[in-house]
């Protein structure tokens, strides 16, 4: 019996021992990657301008439609213990794709407002029932508002447009009484969330100048800096940024100097 014991005892340190070296092994792991995202990264070697890197990543895209190249912005997230992961909306300078838009309202008058703000949609029950019953296609929009008194007849398609994005919601801010205002300044937003440790942005396309991708980037870095929690001590740390583009390498480049 008592040798049993000791065995056990002994076993029991051995994996005590061996569970806190392998948890000094990933703690010093995680300092160097921290150490790592936390270099300049003109110190990088794929470091470039982003003028420069766009010349390249063009170059790369040769022999395909332009319009159809979408530039990237992939940036390392390293979170911090109970943080929250980074999200929130992008207000583009230059759209990357363009806004289709669908309106719910009872009111007529809002309707007409809606068509003639450019909705591709704008209706009440009608456009409703055409949506249950498959008249009205939903391929290619991008955003849906709604006035606060057709809220609740929108249940009866929460399946087609849920899915889709497009059910309008007062958390989401899409539900208003003043649906041109809020289609002026939404209809522009491109959301984006961080994913595990990281953070994919398209910021435009081949076919788009210099200076309008730059503008977007610099959408982009305001955007990501200012979706820190605000007053965090342990904020999450906003590592290497990198732009791409669909068949082109990966370039490092410095997104805090658009700001």
């Amino acid at each position: 019996m008592f040798t049993r014991s000791v065995r056990w005892f002994s076993a029991t340190a051995r994996t005590m021992a061996k569970d806190t070296s392998e948890a000094k092994k990933r703690l010093k792991k995680e300092q160097r990657r921290k150490v790592v995202q936390k270099q300049a990264p003109e110190l990088h070697p794929l470091y470039m301008e982003v003028p420069q890197a766009l010349r390249y990543l063009r170059a790369a895209e040769v022999g395909f439609p332009a319009s159809r190249t979408t530039i990237s912005l992939h940036m390392t997230v390293l979170p911090e213990r109970g943080s929250k992961p980074l999200a929130g909306e992008i207000f583009f300078p230059k759209p990357i794709k363009e806004s289709n838009v669908m309106v719910f309202s009872g009111n007529p008058e809002v309707i007409e407002q809606a068509k003639a703000d450019g909705a591709k949609f704008a209706g009440g029950s009608d456009l409703i029932e055409s949506i249950q019953n498959g008249t009205t296609k939903l391929d290619g929009l991008t955003h849906a508002f709604a006035t606060p008194d057709i809220v609740k007849e929108l249940k009866a398609i929460a399946r087609q447009i849920g899915p889709k994005g497009l059910m309008p919601s007062a958390k989401k801010g899409t539900v208003a009484e003043n649906l041109s205002d809020l289609m002026r300044n939404s209809s522009g937003a491109m959301p984006f969330k961080q994913k595990g440790e990281h953070l994919a942005i398209p910021i435009g396309r081949a076919d788009f100048s210099d200076r309008e991708i730059v503008a977007n980037l610099k959408a982009v870095s305001d955007a990501i800096y200012a979706s820190q929690p605000p007053g965090t001590k342990k904020p999450n740390l906003l590592g290497k940024a990198v732009i791409s583009s669909t068949r082109g390498p990966g370039l490092v480049v410095n997104i805090r100097q658009q700001v």
